[in-house]
């Protein structure tokens, strides 16, 4: 198995070159009676049948990025963005008020409304809730209501949750709990609920590397040690899945380590029960490119298949889509080129040959 997984790191380090290629949403951005929101309906958008629409709501983070990666994500989603100036607090603050999230889902839909493409009668199906750092200010108010956790479909929390520390070491549960009980929804497989983090060290309160120790511990789950590149610079050393809630921890112990879970959020964006605008055969693990972490999905019996053999060629024959710029842009070997490694490497390893020394 060690020679496999040699082989399957080379194919991610080379896949990896072209996922940092993120596109340019273009598209339609309106204001909304807060200068904070902001509703985007990308140039990507297509009209679904039965007046339907799916919505997501990110807190926190520059607007191109975040349209940026959902076109890298292929979500076929309405996206607000909410941006205050200031630590969690100049989130929290606003949504104490348990009417102010309604009142920004209402407007927003009355945007859309308005627009001559769009049904009058347009509903929001699924919703999905995302934050990258401080804006999990905002998400903690939004989940201490009941209906709202009924209405949101995901979550995604983008190296995003922090807590006071308690007299016992641990994240203070106050503000933990309704985290937690999102996470058990998701592990139920109800929701979904996505959750990654860095190594950034925080001395005076509990990390989000501590925060999502404290969900698995919840959940009755621990990490696996792995070893993967992710979109652009994202390196992860450990995941944790349960149902449908994950846990992404990344390398990297500065800013820059933390800015890149907005900067490539797209990676956890992928993982979202949304709209596509397409479907990616051989996609096994729904990250919205074939790599060899689907070869790991369709190892653990999750392809459609449940370690088929067509399943595997349906792998073999769709790697590197997605990745079509490396060999363009970096000079990288084509994907086909590191499908045939793979494949080579499974099959010496079916054979119990050794082919690493």
């Amino acid at each position: 198995m060690k020679y496999c997984l040699a082989g399957l790191l080379i194919c991610l380090l080379l896949a990896n070159f072209a996922a940092a290629q993120l596109p340019v949403a273009t598209g339609r951005q309106f204001a909304m009676t807060n200068a904070a929101w902001k509703v985007f309906i990308p140039d990507s958008y297509q009209q679904r049948p039965g007046d339907v629409a799916d919505l997501l709501v990110h807190f926190h983070g520059d607007p191109q990025t975040m349209y940026n990666n959902a076109l890298y994500a292929e979500l076929n989603a309405i996206i607000v963005t909410v941006n205050y100036s200031g630590l969690s607090s100049a989130y929290s603050g606003p949504f104490s008020d348990a009417t102010l999230f309604q009142s920004l889902l209402d407007e927003a839909l009355a945007k859309v409304r308005h627009q001559p493409d769009f049904s009058k009668t347009l509903q929001w199906d699924q919703l999905g809730v995302s934050s990258f750092s401080a804006g999990y200010g905002a998400v903690r108010e939004i989940l201490k209501s009941a209906a709202y956790r009924n209405d949101i479909d995901a979550l995604l929390a983008a190296d995003s949750l922090y807590a006071t520390t308690a007299g016992d070491g641990t994240p203070l549960d106050s503000q933990m709990v309704n985290y937690k009980t999102f996470a058990g929804l998701a592990q139920a497989e109800t929701k979904t609920f996505i959750f990654s983090h860095s190594q950034v060290p925080t001395y005076t309160y509990e990390s989000t590397m501590e925060t999502g120790d404290e969900l698995m511990q919840h959940l009755g789950i621990s990490a696996n040690p792995i070893s993967a590149s992710g979109l652009g610079t994202l390196d992860f050393y450990r995941h944790a899945e349960s149902g449908n809630f994950q846990l992404w921890g990344a390398l990297g112990a500065d800013g820059d380590a933390h800015l890149e879970h907005l900067r490539y959020i797209g990676e956890f964006l992928a993982h979202l029960p949304l709209a596509r605008t397409s479907d990616l055969e051989g996609d096994f693990d729904l990250d919205r490119d074939v790599d060899g972490l689907d070869f790991l999905a369709w190892q653990r019996g999750e392809s459609s298949g449940s370690n088929s053999l067509s399943d595997f060629n349906l792998w073999q024959s769709h790697f590197g889509d997605n990745a079509a710029l490396a060999a363009a842009v970096y000079g990288v070997p084509e994907p086909s080129t590191c499908a045939t490694l793979l494949t080579g490497l499974l099959a010496a390893l079916l054979r119990g040959v050794s082919v690493l020394p």
